[in-house]
């Protein structure tokens, strides 16, 4: 009603401004004009609607014209025409300007927000204030909060006249409550049901769940993006004329009820027939036919369409051709409900790299940032040499971010400059470690480590960790390119105290200090091989309660040693993250040798391997498997193990749901000894349990594996278990809680339902 009033007011006071005042009605020609009453608005601006100017003979009729010019330009609310002997006088009163617009009730949209929606739609302070503007103002609102799925919002608007001929607006705000989905209907559906589309939705039908996610809080935003989730459901499983026929939003008549209807038709389901490559190829053929071919037959995709015409053009940009075109076109036959594809090349001239330009680093010298490209400057441009040179960067750690760009040369079609931008890192820190493992209890450490020492790229690190049973110190200095071709040379000095007891196994401890030389050499981008030669002395301290197998090593051995050792390591790794991997593998072997001089003669060799594969799009299920392998032997004149070259089992980190070391051969006081055949393995079903923490990470998993003396393995002494997993990535590394149950245990085993640990990977 109030505002029915206030329009029908405005209309009262146009016609009555449209009555022209004229003193003298007959005709005359304009000597001069003169405007009277202006404040804000300028004269030239007045003269500008005015379609009129001196010289013109004017009657009634045109100054009736000008009269409605100047009405129209909005910035006037009366206006007199008068006359003046041949001086033709404008006298106007401008319409206030708007002040001040204040916003109060608003607390579910703040007042910056919705006062940006009113500067979109010109509603701001300084415009020109019109009885419509109140309207305005009120739609406008009550807009962004529909669109919020608030139809019961209120707005109400006031005008408050201020002096210098400007109003204040007040805009007072109830903004009601949320209107929620009641029901969701899908008509026309036989192919999938309706619980297989609903759950293609964000949005979701009033529930008991829906408290906590809103999902039942209506929103057209959202209603949009659901419906572009269901066509593409369609389009990708072969529904080529798919097709949303209408979509029905009804809201209750208190404002607190939507009731949404989509009408659908799915169509046939098409396969892919035909596949035609057109446009000039030049690479061999056979290898984009391998690509496009293996969707004929297929029921149709639009993402895979998609997919592979991309592969097609990343197959070109490897090649050199980083300016290709490649245009999926599908056919549909409706006869026999078939899809052909042709796929349109354009491949260009074979492209250049120019220049390659590096940006942000301050620190780092561009010849350390040079060394791992894989793209060289003047050769032929390749996209996979591009993306492995930053990959490459990535890793080295020295960064924050890496960014590549590449960017045609101006005036030529085949060259092109590419750009990385690097944020420089931490390379240089102070660090300070904690953390906590179920066997060994709380830890912590510290160390300085520069892995880019004076913007060399090379590493330098001293470091030191103290646990209930181990104090260990380190130096090393590491120059990753000893040679341009990659091979690294660096120097370590270790010294170690462990005391065995205090991890659940025999009563001993050593004290051991090494001096090594490392190589190492790049097999590719992913792997290396690396060599260690070392000297270390091991003194080895028998403890209170003596088993009699470590009492025969002793006697026959004797406690001290010094060792000469050689160690090759091969590691191959492409998994996608350090903590939290959702696809790639890594292998690691590691074989150590006793050398000629050494007190014990002695070998390990030692086999690691990880695998993540994700199992959807999104990579939010992934399946991962983990095996470890271990074997370690005596030669020539030793008979008998080192204790300390034993493989241990059981607990995080090995087979979990089974005390920390307690797995395999028993000592004569039944403490774990560990065995000289080391075999675990792990498979992980990884799941999001919260979607909106990518820091928490939940599994179920299931571990089988044992160590066995020497001769003694069998497969039917395996220990198995299953159980649950929850890390969450802290800033000192994942904490992690595991709760586990044995499967496969004898009534000797040690075995525990929960693992605690911070700060380790598994």
């Amino acid at each position: 009603m109030i505002m029915i009033k206030r329009l029908m007011l405005g209309v009262l006071l146009g016609l009555m401004t449209l009555t022209t005042q004229i003193a003298q009605a007959a005709d005359f020609v304009i000597a001069d004009i003169r405007i009277e009453g202006l404040q804000r608005v300028d004269n030239a601006l007045a003269f500008r609607f005015l379609p009129l100017q001196v010289g013109d003979e004017v009657d009634q009729r045109a100054l009736a014209a000008a009269t409605r010019s100047l009405f129209k330009s909005g910035y006037f609310e009366d206006i007199s025409l008068q006359r003046d002997d041949n001086i033709l006088v404008i006298k106007l009163k401008e319409r206030p300007a708007i002040a001040s617009i204040a916003l109060s009730g608003n607390k579910i949209i703040g007042t910056e927000q919705l006062q940006g929606a009113l500067k979109s739609a010109k509603l701001i302070e300084g415009e020109i204030f019109q009885q419509s503007t109140l309207a305005q103002i009120e739609l406008e609102l009550e807009r962004q909060y529909n669109a919020m799925g608030r139809y019961s919002v209120l707005v109400e608007t006031r005008v408050q006249e201020l002096e210098e001929n400007r109003v204040g607006l007040e805009v007072e705000i109830n903004e009601g409550v949320n209107s929620v989905i009641s029901q969701i209907n899908i008509i026309g559906n036989n192919q999938y049901s309706d619980s297989q589309l609903l759950d293609l939705m964000s949005l979701r039908a009033d529930g008991f769940w829906s408290l906590f996610s809103k999902s039942s809080q209506y929103s057209r935003e959202k209603l949009t993006a659901d419906l572009e989730n269901i066509r593409s459901h369609y389009l990708d499983r072969g529904h080529v004329l798919f097709n949303i026929e209408s979509t029905q939003v009804a809201i209750a008549a208190d404002k607190t009820q939507v009731f949404i209807t989509i009408n659908i038709n799915e169509g046939p389901e098409f396969k892919v027939g035909e596949v035609n490559i057109s446009g000039d190829v030049p690479v061999a053929e056979d290898q984009v036919r391998k690509l496009v071919g293996a969707i004929q037959g297929d029921v149709f995709s639009r993402y895979e369409l998609m997919n592979v015409g991309q592969e097609v053009k990343q197959l070109l940009g490897d090649n050199g051709f980083a300016f290709a075109e490649v245009q999926p076109v599908p056919l549909v036959n409706n006869e026999d409900s078939t899809v052909d594809l042709q796929f349109l090349i354009r491949s260009g001239k074979r492209t250049y790299v120019r220049r390659i330009n590096f940006n942000g680093n301050t620190r780092t010298v561009d010849d350390v940032l040079r060394r791992e490209m894989r793209q060289m400057e003047g050769g032929v441009a390749s996209f996979a040499d591009i993306r492995a040179s930053r990959l490459r960067l990535q890793r080295l750690g020295y960064f924050s971010s890496v960014n590549v760009n590449t960017k045609p040369v101006a005036g030529t079609d085949d060259m092109l400059d590419v750009e990385f931008d690097v944020v420089e890192g931490l390379t240089a820190d102070w660090s300070i470690m904690l953390g906590y493992t179920d066997g060994e209890g709380a830890f912590w450490g510290g160390s300085i480590n520069q892995n880019n020492f004076l913007g060399t790229g090379n590493k330098l690190e001293a470091s030191l960790s103290s646990s209930a049973s181990t104090q260990e110190y380190n130096f090393s200095y590491l120059n990753p390119y000893y040679t341009v071709n990659g091979v690294s040379l660096g120097v370590d000095v270790t010294y170690q105290q462990r005391d065995y007891s205090e991890i659940d196994v025999s009563s001993y401890a050593t004290d051991r200090v090494g001096l090594g030389m490392q190589f190492g050499y790049p097999l590719s981008d992913n792997a290396n091989l690396s060599f260690n030669l070392g000297y270390e002395k091991i003194d080895l301290t028998l403890g209170s309660s003596v088993t009699t197998q470590l009492q025969e090593f002793v006697d026959a051995e004797g406690a001290e040693f010094a060792q000469y050792k050689g160690n090759i390591s091969y590691k191959d790794n492409n998994l996608n993250d350090f903590w939290y991997p959702t696809e790639g593998r890594s292998h690691n072997l590691n074989l150590f040798l006793a050398l000629p001089g050494s007190d014990l003669n002695y070998y390990q060799a030692k086999y690691n391997y990880r695998y993540f594969t994700p199992l959807d799009n999104s990579a939010n299920y992934i399946a991962s498997f983990g095996a470890q392998l271990g074997y370690t032997d005596t030669f020539g004149s030793s008979t008998l193990t080192p204790p300390f070259a034993n493989y241990y089992a059981g607990g995080f980190g090995s087979v979990r749901g089974f005390g920390h070391n307690s797995l395999g051969p028993k000592a004569s006081d039944d403490s774990p000894m560990g065995g000289q055949i080391l075999t675990t393995a792990t498979g992980e079903w990884i799941f999001p349990l919260l979607d909106d923490m990518p820091s928490v990470r939940t599994m179920l998993f299931l571990d089988v594996g044992n160590v066995f003396a020497q001769g003694d393995f069998s497969g039917a002494d395996l220990r198995a278990s299953t159980g649950f997993s929850l890390a969450w990535l802290t800033p000192v590394g994942p904490l992690t809680l595991v709760m586990a149950q044995p499967l496969v245990s004898e009534p000797t085993d040690s075995t525990t339902s929960t693992h605690i640990t911070l700060g380790r990977s598994y």
